[in-house]
Formats: C-alpha cells, sequence, structure tokens
C-alpha cells in the first residue's frame, strides 16, 4: 500500500490512454498530454530505437507506417510486435504509453511512484502480471489494479451520490475502442458493489471503423494505394464516425479515389449495428443470469469513448426499457474512478504487490492466460480457502467439458470461482468456419436476374476458441441493367449453445421494431424467419432490403439481399414475395453445405 504523496489513475485504453493525478495535497487535476486528455496509445519505433508515443507516433508514422504499432493493448497476449525490421516485447510497448505518462506527471508533481491502473473485467492473472510489470519498468513501483467497469462504477457513485438512483441496482456499460464490459452493481453497506459482470474482449470502436471501411471498399472498392494512404484513411474514418454522434451527415476522403465521399449517421447505425448487437444481448443476458429485472435497475451508466455513439443508447433503451445516462466526457470516467478506488476497497480488483523502485522488470512477463468464455458468472467475495478449492476444482471441470464442447467455465474473482451447468453438447465446430462464405452460396434462384458479378466477393473470417466464438462473412454485388444487388452472407457460431438464442432473439428483436413483422420460415433450422427491412421513412420505395435468419443448435445464419433500382419503378407486393421465396431457396440450398463443413 501507498503512503502519502502523489498518485496517478490510469486508465490504459486500447486507442487512448487517460491519467488523473492526485497531488500529495489532495488536489486532483487531468493530466494532459499535447494539450490533450487523451494520450494516444500507438507506439511507434524508430529509426534511432527509441519507442514514440502518442502525437509523436502518429505523426512518425506517416512517412514509416510499418512501424507503428496503433493499439498494443490488443497485442497483450504476444510476447513480441514485428515493427519495421525489429521485434519490440510487448511489454516495452505497454511500458512506453505509461512511461509517457509518468513523465508528464513529473512534470507537473514531481516524480509519482503510485498508481492504480485499470483493465478489462476479464482479464485474468496473466494479463494482468504482464500490465504490472510495464508499470513496473516505467518506473512506478507501487501499483494496484481494477477492473475498468468497477472504477466507472465508483466515479459514478462520487458523482452522483448513492442514492441519485433507485432500484438498488447499477449497470456500468463500458465500450472502448477494442473491449466492451458490463458490471451490475448492487448498493451495499459501504457502497456499491459487483454482483455480476461480463465482458466481451473483440468488440468495440475499432470494429466500428472496420465495418464503414469494408462498406466504403464493397461500394468504391480499392480505397489506398499505399501503407500511409491506409493509416490517413482509418483516420479519416475515425473522424468521421466521431463527427456523426453530432452530425446527420460528413464525408470521408478516400485516397485511392482522390475525392471525398459522403457517409451519413443511417449508413453508419446499419453498419454498426451487427457490431454493437451482441454486446447488447450480453447486457441483457447478464440480467436474466442474475434474475435481476430492468425494472430493479435504477440507471444505466455509459462510459468509453465508443459509447458516444447514438445507436448505443437506443439499443440499450429499446432493450432494457431504460433510457441510460452518458457520462459528459465519457473517456476520462473510469480514470477517475480508478484514483478514487483506494485500497483497500470493496469495489477494487486484487491489488498486485509492489515491487521495489530499484528492483529491474523481470526479462520475460509471464505468459498470459486463457480468456474465459464470454458469459455472465455472478461475482463472490472473498469467503476463505473452501472458494480456492472449488474455483481449482471448476477450472479442471471446464477444460475437460471443452474438449467434448460442454459449456462449463469459471470466472475468477477475488479468491472464488464457479462452474456453470451442463448443456447439451455444441453441434457445430468453431474452428471450422469456412474461409469464404460466398464460394458455397448458389445463387441460382436469381440467376435469370442478376447473373454477371459486379466484382469478386470478399470474405472475412474470425476465429477465436479462447473466446468461444466464430464467425465468416462475404458480399457479393450484382448488377442487371436498372438493378443492382447486394448479396451479404454471414455465420456465427458459439460454443456455448445456450448463448444462440439470445443472439437470434436480438437479430430478430431489432428489426420487426421498425420493419415488416417477420414471418416463420418451416422446416429451416431450430427457428427461422424472412422479413423486409424497412430503415425509415426516408428510405426510397427503389430500394429493397430482405433478410433469412436462421437458429440451429450452436449457430446463427444470416443472408441478406439488398436491391436498389436506378429507374423508377418500384417494388410490387408480387416482387416481394418472389424474392422471398428466392432468397429463402438460396438458404436451404446453402445452409446445409454450411453445416456440413462445420460438423
Amino acid at each position: 500500500m501507498t503512503g502519502p504523496g502523489s498518485r496517478l489513475g490510469i486508465d490504459f485504453g486500447t486507442s487512448t490512454t487517460v491519467a488523473v493525478l492526485r497531488r500529495a495535497d489532495g488536489r486532483a487535476e487531468q493530466l494532459l498530454f499535447d494539450g490533450s486528455p487523451l494520450l494516444p496509445s500507438a507506439v511507434l519505433l524508430g529509426t534511432d530505437g527509441r519507442l514514440y508515443t502518442g502525437r509523436d507516433a502518429a505523426h512518425l508514422a506517416r512517412s514509416a507506417p510499418e512501424r507503428l504499432e496503433p493499439n498494443p493493448k490488443r497485442r497483450i497476449d504476444e510476447r513480441a510486435v514485428l515493427l519495421g525490421d525489429a521485434e519490440v516485447p510487448v511489454t516495452d510497448l505497454l511500458a512506453a504509453v505509461l512511461g509517457r505518462v509518468a513523465a508528464e506527471a513529473a512534470r507537473a508533481a514531481g516524480p509519482v511512484r503510485a498508481a492504480t491502473l485499470t483493465h478489462p473485467v476479464d482479464w485474468g492473472p496473466g494479463r494482468r502480471a504482464v500490465l504490472t510489470a510495464a508499470a513496473h519498468r516505467a518506473g512506478v513501483a507501487d501499483v494496484d489494479l481494477i477492473a475498468e467497469p468497477v472504477a466507472a462504477a465508483v466515479a459514478f457513485a462520487a458523482l452522483h451520490g448513492e442514492a441519485h438512483f433507485g432500484g438498488g441496482h447499477l449497470l456500468v456499460y463500458d465500450l472502448g475502442a477494442g473491449t466492451c464490459d458490463v458490471t451490475l452493481l448492487r448498493r451495499g453497506p459501504s457502497g456499491w458493489e459487483p454482483v455480476a459482470d461480463a465482458g466481451l474482449g473483440n468488440i468495440g470502436g475499432l470494429d466500428v471503423d472496420a465495418a464503414i471501411v469494408a462498406h466504403l471498399e464493397t461500394v468504391y472498392g480499392r480505397l489506398w494505394t499505399d501503407p500511409a494512404s491506409r493509416l490517413r484513411l482509418w483516420d479519416d474514418v475515425r473522424s468521421a464516425k466521431e463527427m456523426l454522434s453530432r452530425a446527420s451527415g460528413t464525408v470521408v476522403m478516400v485516397p485511392a479515389l482522390g475525392r471525398e465521399v459522403p457517409l451519413g449517421r443511417e449508413q453508419l447505425e446499419e453498419l454498426a449495428r451487427p457490431v454493437l448487437r451482441p454486446t447488447v444481448a450480453m447486457t441483457a443476458e447478464l440480467l436474466r443470469t442474475a434474475r435481476v429485472h430492468p425494472s430493479q435497475v435504477g440507471g444505466v451508466f455509459l462510459v468509453g469513448g465508443s459509447s458516444r455513439t447514438p445507436l448505443v443508447a437506443t439499443l440499450l433503451h429499446e432493450a432494457l426499457g431504460i433510457a441510460p445516462v452518458v457520462a459528459e466526457q465519457p473517456e476520462l470516467v473510469v480514470a477517475n474512478g480508478a484514483l478514487r478506488s483506494q485500497p483497500p476497497s470493496p469495489l477494487a480488483t486484487p491489488a498486485a504487490h509492489p515491487a521495489p523502485a530499484a528492483q529491474p522488470a523481470p526479462a520475460a512477463p509471464a505468459e498470459p492466460d486463457p480468456e474465459p468464455l464470454p458469459r455472465v458468472v455472478p461475482a463472490r467475495r472473498r469467503r476463505g480457502l473452501l472458494p480456492v478449492l472449488v474455483a481449482v476444482v471448476s477450472l479442471a471441470v471446464a477444460f475437460a467439458a471443452f474438449a467434448t464442447y460442454m459449456t462449463i467455465t469459471t470466472n475468477e474473482d477475488d479468491g472464488g470461482g464457479a462452474s456453470g451447468p451442463s448443456v447439451a453438447p455444441a453441434k457445430y465446430d468453431l474452428t471450422k468456419a469456412p474461409d469464404d462464405l460466398c464460394a458455397i452460396l448458389d445463387l441460382t434462384p436469381f440467376a435469370a436476374l442478376y447473373e454477371t458479378p459486379e466484382r469478386p466477393a470478399v470474405p472475412s473470417r474470425n476465429v477465436n476458441g479462447q473466446l468461444g466464438t466464430a464467425s465468416c462473412e462475404a458480399v457479393r454485388v450484382h448488377q442487371k441493367g436498372a438493378i443492382r444487388a447486394i448479396f451479404g452472407a454471414s455465420v456465427s457460431v458459439r460454443a456455448d449453445p445456450t448463448l444462440v438464442p439470445v443472439d437470434y432473439r436480438q437479430i430478430v428483436a431489432d428489426t420487426a421494431r421498425v420493419n415488416d413483422a417477420p414471418a416463420a420460415v418451416p422446416g429451416l433450422g431450430d427457428e427461422s424467419v424472412v422479413f423486409a427491412m424497412k430503415d425509415s421513412s426516408k428510405r426510397l420505395a427503389t430500394d429493397l432490403t430482405l433478410v433469412v435468419g436462421v437458429r440451429e443448435s450452436n449457430l446463427v445464419w444470416t443472408l441478406r439481399l439488398t436491391l436498389t433500382r436506378s429507374d423508377a419503378a418500384g417494388w410490387s407486393d408480387k416482387d416481394r414475395q418472389d424474392l422471398r421465396d428466392r432468397l429463402v431457396a438460396v438458404t436451404r440450398t446453402a445452409l446445409p453445405k454450411v453445416t456440413a463443413a462445420l460438423s
């Protein structure tokens, strides 16, 4: 534990890092980096062998983008990262960012040797050890750790008072650049205490950026000509996304075209919805598993820079019936909460043992442990040795069960653990997700209408065995006469079959509120629907989007068709029904091939 003196609260984020300094006299102030409270977490290896951070890294990356790591936090599971022609230990990348924070603090208040750092709620001891080692290497001798959503709850309680909201519970939704954490807290004798938490380590604002880039590629083809122009495009996409949280339209500069292209808020929301949907489903599932009705939740608090996107609050409001509260500066909340969380705190995670200032950092950090599968497990308080023994047994059961695709997982906490209930084995193997969905997408029913692809399909594949998820998707664009057709196919597989109905219901619920009522499709999977999207009253009558969704065991299949006419003709009811039938026929043909590949 620290004695009297200055202390830092540091929120080390995927894209930006924020720090708050409390001086020895108790005064707290926001640290500024080049005049901004947000320090880009990017690190660049200079030709002189130095590691540059923040704006310096961004500036040098214009001429040497191959030497830049824009999101070192996402590389936490790797020992080293190749920057240019040299390998740099991940601990050094993290230490460079934290060292910059320590240097700014030293300028303001002299050397600061104590800090509370935040981390995603699902980081295990291996990852936390890497973060602690990096802080020691940066000159911070006394390190305490706290989960990001718990720090946010501490800040919220301090700003609004524990009695500000009724209901007895508080929900913190933290959406950053690369992760999403949700924590349910209950008001106890000593303040807000965690009841349950859940996290997705692979979903954040960067994934919305990626969806925008993929959309632009679909519409305009090649977007950049070299690594430097690629970096400029991604920066412009991020700026455009942020602007659309305040405006209805903006533009994105496409280097390969040499011109700006339009991007509207409706387009952004359509692209962001599939990215954000799992986070909303996870939030609803957390309440269901914790057996807490939304009426018992007095407030939903949004933190993290990516929570500025208006669609986040809209989806959560629709799913929970509670209007979320957005912090004025959501990026700063977690760091403030970290500083306020002075150990020992009932909300804090187990503190790291402080290292003496003169003790060198370990040459190689411990291998990060696998992340737990993304499910909700109620948090438990420390109750002595018995919970530790239960945790060990539960871990052994979990690893044995995974080999047979049974869903038994553990959630590490302050000395306790739990295992989930046994369920029927998953039917499909998430590690066998197809590399190219379009290769098995037979569009014969549409051959008479759309014969020649405008351009080849662009498939994507993402398999994460540690998180228990897999997905792949692809888009095909066809043109014939006045009609342009875009086919989008996607399949997602869960290691835990019990989560699939939640994903599927969320897809249907999102669309049914504003679109045609989904019609059931008999004989297709465990459950399936087809429906037409309207999106909004502004959509032209010459545009039509149809969707087929299927749920089967631990798999969710989606096939989407968007039709645009350049002539004045619209779509009759007969046309719509015919197109629905054709889309269902394609699904009946393609889905067995997909499931056969996954069996």
